[in-house]
């Protein structure tokens, strides 16, 4: 009797999973296509080309006995950048230049000499890099352009060179140079109106 029960509980069971049938797999998740990003267009941008002319304000006093070679000087830029009519570098910008040499003029009557170096102005977080500085009014000094040793990349060494018996630069004196490199800025934008070329 109880190997007819246990017959009978093995067929009910297996009855009972043929009904079931085989074990479905679990869905599978299909793979997605990532959304396609339109590619952003670059930001239009507009550049200051080396060598472009500067005006400076020399913002503090510089000289052959006041000063000492590696000090640095502060300027100001004293026109605003302009290009294709729009002004791209305000005047008033900072900058600062360095002290090359130094050397006061002695009792024997040797001259004193100076030789100046622009480095850069600062535009926003970055540095426009300068070269090529000259003295607007030189008055009866040598001035001559020099290429000064300093630590500095090449095209940043042009500076000038001023003899005399004393040199004496004083806070407002004018200072010409130029841009050292290319210097992209972001374009202006289409409210800004174009900036008037200037009338002598």
């Amino acid at each position: 009797m109880r190997l007819g029960i246990g017959l009978l509980a093995l067929t009910c069971a297996g009855s009972l999973l043929a009904q079931q049938g085989p074990p479905v797999a679990a869905p599978q998740p299909t793979d997605v296509p990532a959304p396609q990003v339109a590619p952003q267009p670059a930001t239009p941008a507009i550049a200051i080309p080396a060598l472009t002319p500067v005006s400076l304000v020399l913002k503090q006093n510089v000289g052959s006995k006041i000063s000492t070679g590696g000090e640095m000087f502060p300027f100001t830029l004293a026109k605003p950048l302009v290009i294709d009519g729009h002004e791209v570098v305000p005047a008033g910008t900072p900058g600062m230049g360095e002290v090359i040499h130094a050397k006061k003029g002695g009792g024997s009557g040797s001259s004193g000499e100076l030789v100046l170096a622009a480095r850069y102005l600062q535009v926003g977080d970055r540095r426009l890099r300068l070269r090529s500085l000259q003295v607007a009014e030189a008055g009866k000094d040598k001035i001559g352009t020099v290429n000064a040793l300093a630590p500095v990349p090449v095209v940043g060494m042009f500076g000038f060179l001023v003899k005399g018996k004393e040199i004496d630069l004083p806070e407002g004196t004018i200072l010409y140079a130029k841009t050292a490199e290319d210097f992209a800025l972001p374009a202006p934008s289409a409210s800004q109106s174009p900036v008037s070329p200037p009338t002598n």
